[in-house]
């Protein structure tokens, strides 16, 4: 980390960061109230930028700049899988565990309300914005991106959460404590559904002993036969291409032609965690319920899965193949998400390197690769082929944390953070 400290407010960081762990799936109410959260906490931002309401609550932030470069874009959303801390205030010194995206919106926010605090002008058109529902669906989103392309905005760069730096992973093919920064340039695809069982599943001659729940574990326990397939996607290889650059001489053979090598990888990886992050396509059954007792059998059954889709597997071909193993018409199967992975982005020109400068500067001797992020990001709205679209949170994160989506804060991270960002809005 650099030895010049930012101006950072370590205690509203935190403040906001506990007060937001209300927040997790989205709902109107909740959405208004994060938002808040942040109008409160952040005043010069929503004074100075100019802010517009979306579908669902997202909001979009505009600030004009000097027009000396194209406009610099920052999106991610708010929404958590998991709400990570709550409770009372922790002192600075104890580390908290947040989700990465909150933690991404929070350094971001606090990065800008310091520089426009010491008259801050972007240097070009600076545009925020944030969606309260990017693990549902995102609604919000997606009506921002369309917003920003009927005016024909082209920016500079587009900076999500979706990648990160870490200690723990590729060890063998980096230089000695070096850390390794891996930015998203695309994003995998995600479906999520639902499998409801009712009394149609009787309703057949022949089938009057059928029950619902047991008819809806028949397809779940089908669902979720071989849940995950491995692929080599373009961003994977590209990932693995420029590790092969960095890797010792005797290490380098299994990296530098990953199309060759890439089933023996299959085979010695199979177990790690990089390997479902950045190679796996997985379907997974969320959840079951079935509302009954032991002498009243549930009349009504439902099942809850999501499946991950490695770039160059369809939504409508992993679609179809989930309605045939569902494998009984008596079942309703809907779906409330279903995204194709994102279009790549070019890891190359001046945005990148800006990028990866920010990154170098707060990380000393990181080797920095593009990679296929494993989150689901709001990027993937905003994302054209060739385009700029970058996933990467300044947070150094374990091999569990970035398999959860989570990250731990603490007063040096944040200061980290904040840098990283004071930088990229300097751009």
């Amino acid at each position: 980390m650099s030895e010049f400290l930012a101006p950072l407010n370590y205690g509203r960081a935190r403040d906001v960061l506990r007060r937001l762990s209300d927040y997790s799936a989205y709902t109107p109410q909740g959405a208004a109230q994060a938002l808040g959260v942040l109008r409160e906490s952040y005043p010069l931002v929503f004074e100075k930028l100019e802010s517009k309401q979306f579908d669902n609550g997202a909001v979009l932030m505009e600030m004009p700049g000097a027009s000396r470069t194209a406009p610099l874009v920052f999106v991610s959303h708010l929404d958590a899988a998991e709400a990570g801390v709550a409770g009372p205030e922790c002192p600075h010194e104890m580390p908290i565990g947040v989700p990465l995206s909150r933690a991404h919106v929070v350094a971001l926010l606090e990065a800008l309300e310091g520089l426009l605090g010491e008259g801050y002008q972007p240097g070009g058109d600076l545009l925020l914005a944030l969606s309260m529902d990017g693990l549902s669906g995102g609604a919000g989103a997606r009506s921002i991106a369309a917003h920003l392309k009927a005016r024909s905005l082209s920016p500079c760069f587009v900076l999500d959460h979706g990648g990160y730096a870490t200690m723990e992973a590729f060890r063998t093919y980096l230089p000695k404590n070096a850390p390794l920064a891996l930015v998203g340039i695309c994003e995998k695809g995600e479906i999520q559904g639902v499998l409801t069982a009712d009394g149609e599943v009787s309703s057949r001659p022949g089938r009057e002993r059928a029950r619902p729940v047991d008819e809806l574990l028949r397809a779940g326990a089908r669902l979720t036969r071989r849940p995950r397939r491995a692929r080599l996607c373009a961003a994977s290889e590209t990932m693995l291409s420029e590790l092969g650059k960095k890797a010792p001489l005797l290490q380098r053979w299994l990296v530098r032609s990953p199309r060759l090598t890439f089933p023996l990888m299959r085979f010695l990886w199979r177990k790690r965690s990089v390997f479902h992050q950045f190679f796996v396509s997985e379907r997974t059954v969320c959840e079951i319920s079935a509302p009954g007792t032991p002498q009243t059998p549930a009349a009504q059954a439902s099942l809850t899965f999501r499946q991950t889709l490695i770039p160059g597997v369809r939504a409508a071909e992993a679609r179809h193949r989930i309605r045939c193993l569902a494998g009984n018409d008596d079942l309703h199967l809907t779906f409330s998400m279903c995204e194709d992975a994102g279009a790549l982005s070019d890891p190359s020109g001046e945005a990148w390197e800006a990028l990866e400068t920010a990154i170098e500067i707060q990380f000393e001797r990181a080797v920095i690769v593009p990679c296929l992020s494993p989150f689901v990001t709001d990027g993937r709205f905003y994302a054209q082929p060739g385009g700029r679209v970058y996933r990467f949170s300044p947070f150094m994160l374990t091999g569990e944390e970035a398999l959860s989506g989570l990250c731990t804060v603490t007063d040096g991270t944040l200061q980290t953070a904040v840098q990283f960002f004071r930088s990229m809005l300097c751009v």
